[in-house]
């Protein structure tokens, strides 16, 4: 998937909208495992990625 892929965009949006800092001991792990099976989605290291 390249950065300019309509679908990258509509994802990072919504990470951006649905991201909320973890309060808890199993949200971070949660973050971590999305994070793993996104990449493992896409077959490499997402770049460019940056939540703020």
């Amino acid at each position: 998937m390249e950065l300019s892929d309509v679908k990258y965009s509509q994802y990072l949006q919504i990470l951006q909208e649905e991201h909320l800092p973890a309060m808890g001991c199993t949200e971070p792990i949660a973050m971590a495992y999305a994070a793993a099976k996104a990449r493992q989605t896409l077959g490499e290291m997402p770049a460019g990625l940056i939540l703020s």
